[in-house]
């Protein structure tokens, strides 16, 4: 043992290899002294005296070392970024950075991207720090280029520089909203600075100049030059949108990369232009990461879906869609689920609804949630009239009133603006911002239950009677307001936990009980504020009034019917669930050291800290899995509540955008309905089949003949179970 440890910590010190720490290959020494281990040999402590003499990690695999060059390699590229170039190869190397730019925004760090490029890490270089950024290490061409190969480099470090500027104007973008370190965007440069002596406009006229002088050139072909062209011209839209932010431009880069993607055939690669060996250079202690292959074609697709969600963006954040904040919320959601939006779309989403203190600079966030408490809980009613606002009086109730609401908003601003910002994040993000909301909300609906308080003191437009009872009926509404926002939240955090996938088969059941308990809850809310503004329509003698009461209750109706659709799915797979569980066809997973209570606290964690409702308690849980109805009787409640579901979806499929408040989203609308349709085919498919089977085989043989895979989803927040017999059974 002595000796092998003498002997390699020798060869260390003698033959330094890679890492500047001198530890070359002793593969076998360390196999040797792992059989010698395993054998009894030798004891564990000398083993790994061993392992530390020699690095374990750089024995079992020394390319785990950035810095390690195998033998016969070089530790730098060999390629020249100053050598000259055919046209052909500058369309090929400013295609591949189109790739492996998108790729970046992609998810993937830019040491596996777009630095691998010699002509950006040439730029890059500390030593162009004190220049002008150019290919040459002496700041000038060598002298035995072509006109045409100098024009070439000229193009292609116009191309590059603004790249990088985009890159860094990206970046900035990224940076300044709410987004996730690795989750969603590596922000790292790796010791790398992004030109920051090279502005903005500085790059735009060098990306103009190279467009004017290759315009100028002769000796090139008509389709290479527009090849090229279309490229400068792609790059110069993109760089100028980010610095001055025009969704008219994202068009204009959509028609740019259609010109861009049917000339990529006139290109002759340059493999050698770009190396993983630039990685030994830059400043990080990470690992060496292959350098990224991605097709043209998936490159092209998704630039085209960048500029499509970018314009999207600006389209569902206009004045017709902001003004509505239903509207918009619906809009926020339906901008998330196209797909996954990178991080640079979401961000400008982000930026767009929060720059400047206001939706696109035009509507205020005060007056967007003044307009969501009057669409809400307030419609017709005075209280939320801006001219309210403005009376200076101390003594007058509407002054009065005003700063009450106005005090509660300063409080409620920062939850109710995350209800837009949560949304601009990846589905994970989204559920576990909403579970840390419930808690904000629960306490946020305390004070405003002692803001009414005030308010019904101060108000005489929250109190009505009823004409024909006499009973006086007293509206609460800014926790009338902050309870519906908190029960949304809590339903929106169960159904993404569907989505997400975070609960067991054998669980599915309990939650879809619960978010059939909160579907229940939002009903009875919106029924209590539907009927308290149907009173208020009654009683006044104003038309404008009137007409807006009519409007809020025909919302109201659409908020109600999906809420009862909610529950009428969630009751109808509970059911399914509970039947599933009761026959074996799902048996819950061996947990020697779950109990069914930690069981529980694990589940509802973010939900057991609210004080202003109703938990379910374990016990309650626990019921709610125990099957007491014969499957005949079960799947008979099941097919009733989806003809209800099915009649409810046929209504919301009459309904204007206005009534429904889904202006700018009609067609996700539309989508949405369908799919709600489709799951309540498939729950009654599964039904029939479950049903079916228990006649043919019996209850009690059901677990041996029928299997579940409870992987079909017609919409992402509906898990629907697929029922099939066993194949042995089958045959």
């Amino acid at each position: 043992m002595g000796d092998a440890t003498s002997r390699l910590r020798q060869e260390a010190e003698q033959t330094p290899s890679y890492g500047g720490r001198g530890v070359r290959d002793t593969t076998e020494d360390f196999t040797s002294a792992s059989s010698q281990l395993q054998s009894g040999q030798l004891v564990k402590d000398e083993f790994f005296t061993l392992f530390e003499a020699v690095g374990a990690l750089e024995i079992m695999d020394p390319k785990m070392d950035s810095g390690y060059v195998a033998p016969g390699d070089t530790f730098d590229a060999e390629f020249d970024p100053a050598s000259g170039l055919d046209m052909t190869e500058v369309l090929w190397i400013m295609d591949q950075l189109l790739c492996l730019e998108i790729s970046w925004h992609d998810g993937y760090p830019l040491s596996q991207t777009v630095f691998t490029s010699l002509h950006i890490d040439r730029l890059l270089s500390p030593d162009q720090e004190n220049r002008d950024p150019t290919f040459y290490r002496l700041a000038r061409p060598p002298s035995n280029l072509s006109e045409t190969q100098s024009l070439g480099h000229q193009i292609l470090r116009a191309y590059c520089i603004g790249l990088i500027k985009c890159c860094n104007l990206a970046l900035l973008l990224i940076q300044s909203q709410n987004y996730y370190e690795e989750e969603d965007f590596v922000t790292h440069l790796f010791g790398r600075e992004l030109l920051p002596q090279v502005k903005g406009d500085q790059a735009s006229w060098i990306l103009q100049e190279a467009q004017k002088r290759l315009g100028e050139a002769s000796g090139i072909s008509q389709d290479v030059r527009r090849a090229l062209d279309d490229r400068l011209k792609f790059r110069s839209e993109y760089l100028n949108t980010l610095v001055e932010d025009g969704s008219n431009r994202w068009e204009d880069m959509k028609s740019s990369m259609d010109s861009i993607q049917s000339s990529h055939d006139l290109a002759r690669p340059v493999t050698d232009a770009f190396s993983e060996k630039v990685q030994r250079q830059l400043a990080t202690s990470t690992p060496p990461r292959p350098m990224l292959q991605i097709s043209w074609d998936l490159a092209c697709r998704k630039w085209m879906d960048l500029c499509q969600d970018v314009v999207l963006a600006h389209r569902l954040t206009e004045f017709s869609i902001s003004s509505s904040p239903a509207c918009l919320q619906r809009a926020v959601w339906a901008f998330a689920y196209r797909g996954e939006p990178c991080a640079l779309a979401r961000a400008l989403l982000q930026d767009l609804l929060f720059n400047n203190g206001g939706v696109r600079g035009e509507l205020s966030h005060y007056d967007l949630l003044l307009t969501d408490i009057r669409d809400l809980v307030l419609a017709g009613d005075p209280l939320t009239d801006p001219e309210s606002f403005q009376v200076e009086v101390t003594s007058d109730p509407r002054h009065i009133c005003s700063r009450l609401i106005e005090g509660f908003m300063d409080k409620a601003i920062d939850e109710y603006l995350n209800l837009y910002r949560m949304v601009c994040q990846n589905r994970c993000r989204i559920r576990r911002t909403f579970t840390q909301a419930i808690p904000i909300l629960d306490a946020l609906e305390s004070e405003a239950q002692q803001v009414d308080a005030k308010l019904s003191a101060a108000a005489s437009s929250l109190k009505i009677q009823k004409k024909k009872t006499g009973r006086i009926v007293t509206l609460e509404p800014l926790t009338s307001w902050t309870k519906f926002y908190k029960l949304r939240i809590m339903t929106w955090a169960v159904q993404l936990g569907f989505e997400t996938e975070i609960y067991l088969p054998d669980e599915l059941g309990k939650m879809y009980w619960y978010l059939m308990q909160l579907s229940r809850q939002r009903s009875q809310l919106i029924g209590d504020i539907d009927e308290y503004t149907s009173l208020r329509k009654q009683h006044t003698q104003e038309k404008n009034t009137a007409a807006e009461c009519l409007t809020a209750i025909q919302w109201y109706q659409s908020l109600y019917d999906y809420a009862t659709i909610t529950t009428l799915l969630s009751l109808a797979l509970w059911k399914l669930y509970t039947l599933l569980a009761h026959t074996n066809i799902i048996i819950p997973p061996k947990r020697d050291f779950a109990k069914s209570q930690l069981l529980y606290e694990a589940r509802m964690k973010p939900f057991l800290s609210v004080v202003n409702d109703s938990v379910p308690r374990h016990q309650d849980f626990e019921d709610a899995g125990l099957q007491t109805d014969s499957i005949e009787s079960t799947c008979k409640d099941i097919d009733g509540s989806l003809k209800a579901a099915k009649s409810l979806l046929a209504g919301l499929k009459k309904l204007t955008p206005e009534q429904g408040r889904f202006v700018g989203t009609e067609d996700e609308w539309k989508k949405e309905i369908k799919q709600l349709e489709t799951t309540c085919v498939a729950i009654a498919v599964a039904t029939s089949q479950l049903l079916m089977a228990s006649g043919k085989y019996g209850q009690d043989k059901l677990e041996g003949v029928m299997e579940c895979r409870p992987e079909k989803r017609y919409h992402d927040w509906w898990v629907v179970p697929m029922l099939k017999e066993k194949t042995a059974i089958t045959k």
